[in-house]
């Protein structure tokens, strides 16, 4: 596992995701998303969306305005924020300049954001009770 990744690293993929910090940072435990993340796609892209996003929040901004900034601003950082929600979000990640995905462990997949959005879980893996779907799920507020 990688070294243990920065609050701000929680912070922006908060902003960037639409999740609450502590959810990021339980799927965290299970699955390296920060460590991957560097190591397919690039430490040093990885170094220059956390700098970029430094810059934007050390004036006071707020992390959802330093985080529109960035995608907004567009280039290279632009890109690689946006490659880093879909590792969030789907448990994919491709080396930058690359349209090969990888899956870097099955907790990655498990643990993507997608599954909660839609509150569901992937084919295997659950934690919930045999017959779980019989009753209304609970509300989306849980997921997040």
């Amino acid at each position: 596992m990688s070294p243990t990744p920065p609050d701000r690293f929680f912070e922006l993929s908060s902003a960037l995701t639409g999740f609450t910090v502590q959810t990021l940072k339980f799927a965290q435990q299970n699955a390296d998303f920060y460590g991957a993340f560097g190591a397919i796609y690039g430490a040093s892209e990885l170094d220059a969306l956390m700098s970029a996003y430094e810059n934007a929040v050390s004036y006071g901004t707020s992390a959802d305005d330093g985080a529109r900034s960035i995608l907004t601003d567009g280039g290279d950082v632009a890109e690689t924020a946006r490659a880093l929600m879909v590792f969030w979000y789907l448990g994919q990640v491709a080396p930058k300049g690359d349209t090969n995905l990888q899956i870097p462990t099955a907790n990655h997949y498990a643990q993507g954001l997608a599954w909660r959005a839609v509150q569901a879980h992937p084919t295997g893996v659950s934690t919930l009770q045999f017959g779980y779907w019989a009753s209304p799920p609970p509300p989306l507020e849980d997921f997040l």
